[in-house]
């Protein structure tokens, strides 16, 4: 690919709402922004596991200072959200990356999917922190995402899937899901009326108690969650990302 990278790069860039002084690695962002769909070898794979490091980091670190007396548990919840397949989807989806992804025809007729979204926006992360290898262009850029949804589950807790979260631990370290057992030792209009455990191999994670079945769940999958949270395994290091022969954004 040449040195001048083509129009289409341009926009991209400065849609995201990245600093038009950035210097970035035009090949690169090619390659992240190319689904496997696209082109099998080349595309945003190596960037993408680069990307996942680099996010949990800097949302760690902004999440660290907004609350600073927030528990281990509660930040790793927030983080957790802040970062989900979900959440950077929309994210990308409004800042317009899903117009730049590269993909098979079909596959954009039907529309891209939640994860490929996601898997896209961390390459182009990845991307940005290679310029530099840390988070001096990255935090500007993401932290006022970060710190508008953070406030929101903040606020609001209820937004706070405690539930969803612990299957998503449960699920990608041992392919399994929780169970719940339920337990109705209280009356009609009692704020404790159910009572909910949360077990895991045979091991109950924690008790929660609320007026209905689905909020003692969530206090039960919260307690569990901070559990498995507590000694979170370190993310291996990722490999180092390749860069594309060619560009496949045509010059606009």
């Amino acid at each position: 690919m040449p040195a001048v990278p083509s129009h289409s790069l341009q926009r991209c860039l400065q849609k995201l709402g990245l600093p038009a002084d950035l210097t970035v690695n035009w090949e690169r962002l090619d390659l992240a922004l190319t689904h496997e769909s696209a082109h099998a070898t080349e595309n945003y794979e190596q960037l993408e596991l680069l990307g996942d490091a680099v996010l949990r980091l800097a949302a760690t670190e902004c999440l660290q200072e907004c609350f600073p007396g927030a528990s281990v548990g509660e930040l790793s919840a927030l983080r957790s959200q802040l970062i989900s397949d979900r959440t950077l989807a929309q994210l990308a989806t409004r800042l317009g990356l899903d117009a730049y992804l590269m993909t098979d025809p079909s596959l954009k007729s039907r529309g891209v999917p939640t994860q490929r979204l996601a898997d896209a926006l961390e390459a182009v992360v990845a991307v940005v922190y290679l310029e530099t290898h840390d988070l001096r262009r990255i935090r500007p850029w993401l932290d006022p995402h970060f710190q508008r949804l953070a406030q929101q589950l903040k606020t609001d807790p209820s937004r706070q899937n405690y539930k969803d979260l612990l299957q998503q631990i449960t699920q990608k370290r041992h392919r399994a899901l929780p169970q719940y057992r339920i337990t109705e030792p209280g009356r009609d209009g009692d704020p404790q009326r159910y009572r909910a455990e949360v077990w895991f191999q045979e091991r109950c994670l924690g008790t929660g108690h609320g007026p209905t079945k689905k909020q003692a769940e969530q206090a039960a999958a919260a307690l569990g969650y901070e559990a498995l949270t507590a000694a979170e395994p370190q993310d291996p290091a990722p490999s180092k990302s390749r860069s594309a022969k060619g560009s496949r954004h045509a010059k606009g």
